[in-house]
């Protein structure tokens, strides 16, 4: 079995909750923290990173700590520094911890230009403008014609692609990224995710991205964390989750809408994308519904449906359903919801596992 590279049981206090969470991830992997915001997943990759306290457990890249509490830096290291001071904090400065990050909101060094705010990630404020690795990484993130541009002369979404340049500029073993695509054009974030997914496979690195985006998630993470409340209440594959997600909140925030008894301890979880009109008792659970509404996308339509079989469905919400040809308003529809999942009735956290 791989070892882990990153290593992660921490507790943070906080005013509102505590974040409690525990990470284990091997070489080359990738973690998705998805959930709204306000979850703790900044928190989280703030403790990974080592600059937010933890009050009980600790973090370790490549086997060393990179944060702890005060006590345990104490129990490391007793005789403190050259000076005799008692450590609290990681004898290790940030920037040597192996440790490449993109935060929100983003922070560069507004006195340096693009390429000079790259270099410094390399410990070369000042690099040669033709040197070609830095041409190479400022033309992957768009920024080739603007590298002598200073941050106040950006955009957002170019301030971003600098920062994320800057992160891949240096080497790393753990890359940690908050929303680092929130602010850049939708055309642009699947070449900028592909980007941070290629340099960290080569760095034989992992990386933690936060998001609250789910398709963004899916498409960046080889798993995804699902966080509420503090907790990481799922960690899993996209699909792995989607098909069995290990409690409510996790189909609900997974985007199930609706909700039916199955027995004491299961519910069945219903999606709005997976409705088919028609009858097909082979691939789901078949209902009765009244059309009361229908709309034109195109060539094809939609039509609101408002299930009439309580019996089935007790809490469902109006659903639509893609159809070829319309049906007239106040009409009956048979609907099949397909593949619906079970899911605990209570609350329970899954499985943390790298």
């Amino acid at each position: 079995m791989t070892p882990a590279l990153l290593e992660a049981d921490v507790t943070v206090a906080r005013r509102t909750f505590d974040v409690v969470a525990r990470v284990s991830l091997a070489p080359g992997k990738r973690l998705a923290l998805f959930g709204t915001s306000g979850a703790g997943k900044t928190t989280l990759v703030e403790a990974i990173a080592g600059t937010t306290p933890i009050s009980s457990g600790e973090v370790r890249l490549d086997r060393k700590v990179v944060n702890a509490p005060p006590a345990t830096w104490r129990a490391l290291y007793p005789r403190g520094d050259r000076a005799g001071r008692r450590r609290s904090e990681p004898p290790v400065p940030f920037r040597h911890r192996g440790v490449a990050a993109v935060r929100q909101p983003t922070t560069l060094f507004p006195h340096l230009s693009v390429i000079e705010n790259v270099g410094y990630g390399l410990g070369r404020p000042r690099p040669d403008h033709s040197d070609g690795s830095f041409a190479e990484l400022l033309d992957r993130v768009g920024l080739s014609d603007l590298r002598r541009a200073v941050p106040e002369a950006l955009s957002g979404g170019q301030r971003q692609r600098a920062a994320l340049a800057r992160a891949l500029a240096r080497p790393f073993k753990a890359l940690l990224l908050d929303e680092p695509f929130s602010a850049v054009d939708v055309t642009s974030r699947g070449d900028l995710r592909d980007l941070a997914i290629d340099v960290t496979r080569r760095n034989g690195a992992v990386s933690v991205l936060v998001t609250h985006d789910l398709g963004e998630a899916q498409a960046f993470g080889d798993r995804i964390g699902v966080m509420d409340g503090g907790r990481i209440l799922q960690i899993g594959d996209a699909a792995e989750i989607a098909r069995a997600p290990a409690n409510r909140r996790v189909a609900e925030l997974f985007g199930y809408t609706c909700f039916s008894d199955h027995d004491e301890q299961y519910l069945r979880a219903f999606h709005p994308d997976r409705f088919a009109a028609g009858a097909y008792p082979e691939r789901g659970i078949v209902v009765h519904g009244i059309v009361t509404a229908v709309r034109a996308f195109g060539a094809r339509f939609a039509c609101e449906v408002q299930v009439n079989d309580p019996s089935s469905l007790a809490t469902l919400s109006p659903i639509q359903v893609n159809v070829d040809c319309p049906p007239a308003v106040g009409s009956r529809l048979e609907v099949t919801a397909t593949e619906p999942p079970l899911v605990a009735r209570v609350a329970v956290e899954g499985d943390e596992e790298g």
